[in-house]
């Protein structure tokens, strides 16, 4: 064979080679099937296997309701908290509450009486013990015997007591659960008490308030009864110190209230105060504007004053000139504005901020005077937390004239902080009005502590260094359900194609088994 045959045969050798596997492929690409071809070719094996045999179709109907209720049983062992779709997340934790749930380092259970597992109070314990699995919860059933007598429940009072492991307990009351703002939307408070709750769980010590009676026209039974009402509910111990009586001050007294003299102290009284102040002492101090005796003299109250460093003129009255602050047909009767980065009124701030009503409204106030450059030599810081707008003046009782405010604000309220020769630090929060956190009422109807519960609490709060919990409060009036669009498909889906599908497939199904027969 010659050189040029061998050559010719390996060419065409080559040639048949890829004609071969061009054939081939081609081969494959027209046995390929399209995603379309392989489901209608599964649906038809399916439909040969299960629905011509009806042995076979039961089954398979009786392993998918199978795992329906298998899937449904395991969702509801793993404790899941509901979704939640209000546009203001009503039903979910805020980051304060979840960091003090992280923080818990003991065991406390809530026993939750006539809530039912889906309940919205019952919904935030799981997503408690979702953050700390030591918060736990049990729903007391009416055949729970040992709890009911145990925590003295009764038929028609719902109602929610924790305990922690070393018996401290805390109760909530399903009237405590919500409240109503100044235009009468309902403020959910749940989580508020619910962390505040946790909070006081937590802590192996009780807070002890000691209000000071005696030379005050306002007593924890009258005109201070609801603010009793409500710090008891904030888990504080309350008690009272008649000065007069006996001018000591608890050796466990962790806040000293003082609300409104209407006398001066004595010289004793006022040496126990300051000395209670040097030993790292906390106080909350409110005072009105006597009208009828504007030049009354407190001397030895300003020297307790002057403790921090400030005076309140006992003879000059705001006048608020702003008309959109007005909150009444005087203007002597105002909403405050509120200090944005103070830990007191910073949650309020936001919340005003985003159309929530959370102001203070004053009553008569009188102004606090800050003493800056005594303040910065005495080792005193202060923070004004409530204040008038720019367009406020003040009305000299004694002289009977107006005072400018040359644009600028009146302090109303204020936080202050002194470090004491010891080393600890003494807390003040000082208001110039104690008819706006009293008894007293506008309307007839809501006590003034009603509309100002928010900063008075936080300001025990503050002072008892606790943190700003206090203000946890939702108006669900404002909560809306607003899906996104892709909670918008799921939502049609699950409502209307989900059905659908069922009746089609149904439909199918019959269609098929007769055209088998």
């Amino acid at each position: 064979m010659g050189k040029k045959e061998k050559e010719s045969k390996k060419i065409l050798k080559k040639m048949n080679i890829e004609k071969n596997k061009t054939d081939k492929k081609k081969e494959k690409e027209a046995n390929k099937k399209t995603p379309k071809e392989h489901i209608v070719s599964f649906l038809g094996k399916v439909k040969e296997y299960c629905i011509k045999d009806t042995s076979r179709m039961i089954l398979l109907v009786a392993i998918l309701v199978a795992v329906y209720i298998v899937l449904n049983l395991w969702m509801r062992t793993i404790n899941l908290a509901q979704i939640d779709l209000t546009a203001d997340k009503l039903h979910t934790l805020t980051d304060q509450s979840k960091n003090i749930a992280k923080t818990v380092d003991k065991e406390m259970t809530f026993y939750v009486w006539q809530y039912t597992e889906d309940s919205a109070i019952v919904d935030l314990l799981k997503q408690y013990n979702a953050e700390n699995d030591k918060i736990k919860y049990v729903i007391v059933t009416s055949d729970d015997l040992e709890n009911i007598e145990k925590f003295g429940f009764e038929e028609s009072y719902p109602g929610v007591i924790g305990e922690s492991e070393d018996g401290k307990m805390a109760y909530i009351n399903d009237s405590d659960l919500y409240t109503y703002d100044a235009s009468f939307n309902v403020v959910d408070l749940t989580e508020q008490k619910l962390t505040n709750a946790i909070n006081n769980l937590k802590d192996s010590e009780t807070t002890k308030v000691y209000f000071l009676q005696g030379r005050t026209n306002y007593t924890v039974d009258n005109g201070m009864y609801y603010l009793k009402y409500y710090l008891e509910n904030e888990y504080y111990e309350v008690g009272t110190i008649d000065v007069v009586a006996d001018p000591t001050i608890p050796e466990d007294c962790d806040i000293l209230a003082i609300m409104g003299l209407s006398s001066d102290l004595s010289t004793a009284e006022a040496d126990n105060i300051c000395a209670y102040i040097e030993k790292g002492g906390d106080l909350i101090i409110t005072n009105d504007i006597d009208t009828a005796n504007p030049d009354k003299s407190f001397p030895n109250f300003q020297r307790v004053l002057d403790e921090y460093a400030i005076s309140m003129p006992s003879n000059k009255i705001v006048q608020e000139g702003s008309s959109n602050a007005v909150a009444g047909y005087s203007n002597i009767v105002f909403q405050a504005e509120i200090a944005s980065d103070h830990e007191i009124t910073r949650l309020m701030y936001n919340y005003d901020t985003q159309g929530y009503s959370s102001k203070s409204i004053l009553l008569g106030s009188g102004i606090i005077e800050l003493d800056t450059e005594k303040m910065a030599s005495n080792n005193i810081t202060a923070t004004p937390i409530l204040m008038t707008s720019t367009s406020a003046n003040l009305s000299n009782l004694s002289t009977d004239t107006y005072e400018e405010s040359n644009g600028s604000y009146y302090v109303l309220g204020a936080a202050i902080q002194k470090m004491v020769e010891s080393g600890d630090e003494s807390r003040l929060v000082v208001f110039a009005s104690t008819s706006s956190f009293s008894d007293n009422s506008l309307d007839g109807q809501n006590p003034m502590i009603a509309y100002n519960a928010n900063i008075m609490l936080n300001s025990f709060a503050f002072s008892a260094n606790k943190g700003e919990l206090y203000s946890i409060r939702k108006t669900s009036s404002y909560t809306k359900y607003e899906p996104t669009e892709q909670q918008d498909k799921v939502v049609r889906i699950i409502i209307y194609a989900l059905p659908i599908s069922i009746v089609l497939l149904g439909t199918y199904v019959c269609i098929s088994r007769r055209r088998l027969k």
